[in-house]
Formats: structure tokens, C-alpha cells, sequence
């Protein structure tokens, strides 16, 4: 492997081979050991050159665009299903809250606990946002939503005004 020089440019015939090598199918590593530069200098190539990018591993991807498209299909649907699992356990979260609610008769716990619903709602807010936007056939994920903030506002209307001394966001 070459010396690091700072401040000196990688030579153009150097990042040809390099995005040569990184669309043939290789990885960080090997390309840097191939053309005889640091690994960064082959992220920054890559990072700098447009519509490229490193062959994905796993989920069958050999690096052809075809099966690299495939590999961030898979990913995307593992992460739908990541944020479904945890949009339902905000949602049991917040029933909870919810039902604590309904018997807490101490102010400064009910404080709290509209508190945390604020807190449940925007993240699952946050979790939903993107499927929705990705699918805008999700409305029924919306109108959930719609209909769980207006749960939460007259909780948290019913609760009344806040006391001097409690907690305020």
C-alpha cells in the first residue's frame, strides 16, 4: 500500500481504475489493495463519482445492478418490517398510557403521563411518516394516526390547565 500524502490528488488514471474496479464487483478493500491507495481514497472516489456505488453483499447481490436493486428491496422490506413491529409496540405503549390515564388522579402523574403520550405520538409518527410517503395507498396507517392524536388532545384537554410548579414542555 502507498504512503498517505495529504493534499495530494489521486492521479485521474488511478480513480478510473478505481471505479473500474468498484463496478467490476469489489469491495473497499480489495480495490485499495489493487490500485496500491488508502481505503478512504476509494470511499471518496466512490462518494465522489455519481451513480456509483459499493456491490452490496448478502441477500443474493453479486454486484450487477439487477441483483444489487434486488439486495435493497430485501433491506427495504426488512426495514418496513422493523418499523411495523415497533409502530405496534408504540401503540400498546400508548393504550397503557392511556389507561393510566383514565385512573391517575394525582395532576403532576397526569403531567406526566400526557407527557408521554406527546412523546408516543410523535414517534410513531416518525415511524409511519415513511411508509406513507413511500406508499401513499396507507391511509388506513394515517387515519390511525389522525384518530389516536385526537384520542391524546382531549386527554390532554380534559386534564385542564397546568398548575404552577409542574412540569411544562
Amino acid at each position: 500500500m502507498a504512503a498517505r500524502q495529504s493534499g495530494v490528488r489521486t492521479p485521474p488514471e488511478v480513480e478510473t481504475e478505481i471505479v473500474r474496479l468498484v463496478r467490476d464487483g469489489l469491495t473497499r478493500g480489495q480495490v485499495a489493495k489493487a490500485v496500491g491507495v488508502h481505503p478512504q481514497t476509494v470511499s471518496r472516489v466512490v462518494r465522489d463519482t455519481e451513480g456509483l456505488e459499493f456491490a452490496r453483499t448478502g441477500s443474493g447481490s453479486s454486484g450487477t445492478p439487477e441483483a444489487m436493486a434486488k439486495a435493497r428491496g430485501v433491506q427495504s422490506e426488512y426495514a418496513r418490517n422493523r418499523r411495523a413491529a415497533l409502530s405496534d409496540r408504540i401503540l400498546d405503549a400508548t393504550e397503557k398510557t392511556l389507561d393510566l390515564l383514565d385512573t391517575c388522579t394525582d395532576p403532576r402523574n397526569r403531567q406526566f403521563l400526557s407527557q408521554s403520550l406527546r412523546n408516543h405520538t410523535a414517534a410513531y409518527a416518525d415511524l409511519t411518516t415513511q411508509d406513507a410517503k413511500a406508499a401513499p395507498d396507507l391511509t388506513v396507517v394515517v387515519s390511525m394516526f389522525d384518530r389516536l392524536t385526537a384520542g391524546v388532545e382531549a386527554y390532554v384537554e380534559m386534564a385542564g390547565p397546568a398548575r404552577p410548579g409542574l412540569i411544562q414542555d
